[in-house]
């Protein structure tokens, strides 16, 4: 069976390795030609539930005009982008193909039906989730049920769809059928809207917010909002009856892991709280339903998106010199390198790099006693450079000038002045022309900081 996957973020990477390691032939179509240009290079890396690290060879393109018609085209991207997807897949799609969404939230599978006729349309749900380590790495945290339940988007079960279903099964990846995907999806509504937009305002993971009564307390009011909903549209299955235990089971499944929307938020990104939490406001007064929680936290999520935006207004002049421009554009790492080596501050302190390449670069600031604050351990000013080094090498490597946006950086140990410390930064993800850069400082195999940084590539 060929499968198209659009969309290789964190789930379509994590859908992709599962589906070509069972045998399938797949493609990931990414819009992102950093990310395109980096797995075609080398390759897609997971991080399994078990520790376990696997390198998979997978195909991926921004061409879908040279993939050539599918079985399967599954839709992996955020709900904001789903007209625009499914319009762009279209040459993959055949009379026969069925177009699987994996999506969170309501309105997805409606945009797809008008695209290509609700008769393709297969929904799917999954409560597995992971973490981007870098463009081309996942770390995949499993996650409560089974792996995928799907069902068509009419209710009509035809040979495609079960085609479809046989092919994953036999297989033996874990895949339930159903004829009802509408309540399906609304169980897993439960836990997205109460649980993801608590995480995105608070930057809380689930194990903290579970603990953390006020923050139940908001979960429990967003849920039970949307339970009220959801019986007014005639929708009912068990989990509505205690919507918050199974609210709280879901969240506290993501352990430390950030849900999706806070990576969203802190990497800048739109949220997809327009398929969730608003959803529910509008269907509450379409059937007059009071859900003043849900609107609430729906406005302060549009506040922390206005925030994110108003942090990318950057200004488009360009003042670097020419060489330095030339380097970053035809992604000439080598004359990079000598560049962010021979600048003064990094020659002052002897920075040198180890490791440069796209989007992952490593240096090394040198052990000496020059470096020593008044209490005798390492100036956090030198640190700092050394970590701006390596981000700046990292965020400049993918043809683009990046420019810094802002910048969360955390001490966790003082660092010995006469000894060497490593920074390492990678490229976690990007949107657009929005990037994320973590770094991490160790010494004597200790993390001294870590870093987060926003960079904005300018074409």
């Amino acid at each position: 069976m060929e499968i198209a996957i659009v969309g290789a973020g964190v789930l379509g990477s994590i859908f992709g390795s599962l589906f070509a390691q069972k045998g399938f032939s797949v493609t990931l179509i990414e819009v992102l030609t950093e990310r395109v240009h980096l797995i075609d290079k080398e390759g897609l890396w997971m991080q399994w539930p078990d520790g376990k690290r696997t390198h998979e060879r997978i195909t991926i393109t921004s061409d879908v005009n040279a993939v050539g018609i599918q079985d399967v085209v599954m839709v992996a991207v955020k709900g904001y982008h789903t007209r625009s997807a499914i319009k762009g897949a279209l040459p993959m799609i055949g009379k026969d193909t069925a177009i699987l969404s994996v999506q969170n939230g309501l309105g997805n599978l409606e945009v797809i039906a008008e695209a290509v006729g609700p008769e393709r349309v297969v929904g799917g749900i999954t409560a597995h989730s992971g973490m981007p380590i870098s463009m081309n790495e996942v770390r995949y945290v499993g996650g409560l049920g089974p792996l995928l339940v799907i069902g068509p988007y009419d209710g009509v079960v035809r040979p495609v769809f079960e085609n479809m279903v046989n092919q994953f099964q036999g297989t033996g990846l874990d895949v339930h059928a159903t004829p009802d995907i509408n309540s399906v999806i609304w169980k897993k509504l439960i836990a997205n809207v109460s649980t993801n937009v608590v995480a995105a305002l608070t930057g809380l993971t689930g194990s903290t917010a579970i603990q953390h009564q006020q923050s139940v307390n908001i979960i429990n009011a967003l849920c039970q909002e949307l339970a009220q909903v959801a019986r007014a549209k005639g929708i009912d299955f068990p989990e509505l009856q205690d919507p918050l235990a199974f609210s709280l089971k879901a969240f506290a499944s993501t352990k430390d892991n950030k849900v999706s929307m806070l990576q969203d938020v802190e990497a800048g990104r739109p949220t997809e709280i327009g398929n969730l939490n608003e959803i529910i406001v509008s269907e509450g007064k379409r059937f007059n339903i009071p859900t003043p929680y849900n609107e609430a936290v729906s406005w302060l999520t549009r506040g922390v998106e206005e925030r994110n935006r108003q942090k990318l207004s950057v200004v488009e002049s360009a003042c670097e010199p020419d060489a330095v421009r030339d380097a970053i554009k035809n992604e000439n790492l080598d004359a990079l390198r000598q560049t962010l080596e021979t600048s003064p501050l990094a020659r002052a302190l002897s920075i040198h790099f180890t490791e440069f390449e796209p989007g992952r670069t490593t240096a090394k600031l040198p052990g000496t006693s020059q470096l020593s604050n008044f209490l005798g351990y390492t100036h956090t000013g030198a640190l700092f450079m050394l970590a701006e080094q390596v981000m700046a090498a990292a965020a400049n490597s993918l043809g683009h000038v990046g420019l810094p946006l802002s910048c969360d950086i955390e001490f966790l140990h003082a660092a010995n002045p006469a000894k060497d410390v490593i920074a390492s930064a990678r490229v976690i993800d990007t949107q657009g022309r929005i990037a994320r850069v973590k770094v991490a400082l160790t010494q004597d195999e200790q993390v001294v900081a870590s870093l987060s940084e926003m960079v904005f590539l300018r074409k």
